[in-house]
């Protein structure tokens, strides 16, 4: 028998400085491993144990788990915590001593493993090399909140007299464990108010200084430790920082919070988070950064719609000024950063949902220097393309550029359809009668369907009729001149009006024409023969070769026939 069983009293100090012991521990800083950890070594050396352990729940409450021991080894109780726990929804004999203890409230022994033939957990006793052991609740406010283990190397009858020792020291482990577990709690929060002090602080900070979005990128990326980015609505980067230049990392690895701007959603922010969920701090950090987010796209929206009114206002003075009020708008746009002294491609853009396309273009053109200037004008949008401009990415002619703008703002969705008028490149006094060929142009153009670009960089006589701004007359122009061509050409599936473009191509060279349209040449004098009866002109007289020139170039525009 014990020296527990023969002395049931035990020395008075030896359990007082016991107790003691356990008191000092939970009134340090260790943490609550540790604290239990003591707990099994002082049960040990009171009762004469040959190790023991602290069991408590999972967060989820389904599996009790070695939290504290004395005389298991750290390996021994990994495996059992990780592949082994003690189930709670077991019953019957494959349900552990632990798990009725802890389930039932009262204490259970046994006294010899080896007598149980069927006990399940026989085998793990061998392992660790104990035959009895003895499972003690410990109860806080009338509460099971976990159990005491002790285990013999032999086996061994747990008296009267030792339960009761055994469950006396439990209800002073509950209350130890109670009291670190809460000091822990307090000591957890003051980590978390002190961590969230820095969040606000940091982020604060950066939206003081206005140091903009890629600022709060910077800054939540050094607070979490982690990459971030911060795209707005279509997927377009605003700012990142730490972000892996390679392929986009898969959704399930990120995580995102909206940025929220007059109560709709105008950014996101992404946290790279596969090696680890973000902790709750984590996540208000990224809310805090979200605030600090919108207030910079506040400002800067602000800041640009001034901007864009300023230039709005300059664009409207320089398309429908006199020359004699030219030169004060020219130093006026010289003061805003844009020196138009010389050369300018003009560029017209239309859409049916325009609201987006100076921001669009603006960003589009972000690496151009100077950039165009550009504003939205009577429902389009007008860039003034300085023959300076250079920038990577924008050498070439000024209609191959005007493409890829007009393919970047149909491919990212900015805008459906899109069409676009480009001109020569004329002085700042020609401006004025640009626009209204420009103008003239889209207007011709807008019953298509798809993106167009309209190549103006040609002056020709053509743009005279361009200038009328009346779309309509110039479509009933061109319909009583081709009509009955353009009629032809769909019954027949001919192509008497695209023979007749190549022939004037071709400076009224039948056989060059022939050659490009891979026909013989009789084929093409056919074809400009029945178009002439169909017209009832003659190409022999300028008079009828420039009216036919003409209708065709209002036809190509307005993709009639």
């Amino acid at each position: 028998m014990s020296s527990a069983t023969q002395d049931p009293a035990r020395p008075l100090e030896l359990w007082l400085g016991a107790l003691a012991d356990i008191g000092e521990a939970v009134g340090g800083d260790e943490p609550v491993a540790a604290v239990l950890d003591r707990v099994a070594r002082t049960a040990c050396t009171l009762l004469d144990y040959d190790f023991c352990a602290v069991f408590l729940p999972d967060a989820s409450r389904t599996a009790l788990t070695i939290v504290g021991s004395h005389g298991l080894s750290g390996d021994y109780v990994d495996q059992v915590n990780a592949d082994r726990p003690i189930l709670l929804d077991m019953r019957g004999e494959r349900e552990a001593p632990t798990s009725i203890a802890f389930r039932t409230g009262e204490v259970v022994t046994v006294e010899d493993i080896d007598r149980m033939p069927h006990f399940t957990w026989s085998g793990v006793a061998h392992e660790q090399g104990y035959r009895a052991l003895i499972s003690v609740p410990l109860r806080r406010s009338g509460a099971v909140v976990g159990a005491l283990n002790g285990y013999r190397a032999r086996p061994h009858r747990f008296d009267r007299a030792e339960i009761g020792l055994v469950s006396t020291l439990a209800t002073q482990v509950a209350i130890a464990l109670g009291t670190a577990q809460l000091r822990a709690a307090e000591q957890a929060t003051i980590r978390e108010l002190q961590r969230a002090e820095e969040v606000h602080t940091l982020l604060t900070a950066t939206a003081l200084r206005g140091e903009g979005v890629a600022g709060v990128a910077s800054a939540l990326a050094e607070l979490l430790d982690r990459p971030v980015r911060i795209e707005d609505v279509y997927s377009e980067q605003l700012a990142a920082a730490r972000w892996p230049g390679d392929a986009a990392p898969d959704a399930r690895d990120t995580t995102v919070t909206d940025v929220i701007l007059d109560g709709a959603a105008v950014a996101r922010i992404q946290v790279l988070t596969a090696d680890a969920e973000l902790s709750g701090l984590d996540v208000r950090a990224m809310e805090h950064a979200a605030v600090v987010t919108a207030l910079e796209l506040l400002r800067a929206r602000t800041a640009a719609e001034v901007e864009q009114r300023l230039r709005g206002s300059l664009v409207a003075d320089l398309l429908g000024s006199d020359a004699a009020a030219m030169p004060a708008f020219l130093e006026r746009a010289r003061r805003l950063g844009w020196d138009l002294a010389g050369g300018q491609t003009l560029i017209a853009l239309r859409a049916a949902d325009s609201e987006r396309l100076p921001g669009a273009a603006d960003r589009f053109f972000a690496r151009a220097v100077p950039r165009p200037l550009s504003a939205a004008h009577r429902g389009d949008l007008i860039l003034i393309w300085p023959a300076a401009a250079r920038a990577a990415g924008f050498a070439g002619p000024a209609v191959e550029i005007t493409r890829r703008l007009v393919d970047h703002l149909t491919g990212t969705g900015v805008v459906e359809h899109a069409h676009a008028a480009v001109s020569a490149q004329v002085s700042a006094q020609e401006l004025p009668a640009t626009y209204r060929t420009l103008r003239g142009a889209l207007g011709l153009a807008g019953d298509r369907g798809g993106p167009t670009v309209i190549d103006l960089t040609d002056i020709t006589i053509d743009h005279l009729l361009l200038e009328l701004g009346d779309p309509q007359r110039l479509r009933q122009f061109a319909m009583s001149v081709l009509g009955r061509a353009a009629e032809y050409d769909r019954n027949r599936s001919t192509e008497l009006l695209d023979t007749a473009r190549v022939v004037l191509d071709t400076g009224l060279d039948r056989r060059a024409a022939a050659a490009r349209l891979h026909l013989h040449p009789n084929t093409v004098a056919q074809r400009m023969r029945r178009l002439e009866e169909l017209t009832g002109l003659a190409l022999s007289r300028p008079a009828d070769l420039l009216q036919l020139t003409s209708a065709l170039t209002v036809a190509r525009i307005a993709a009639l026939g």
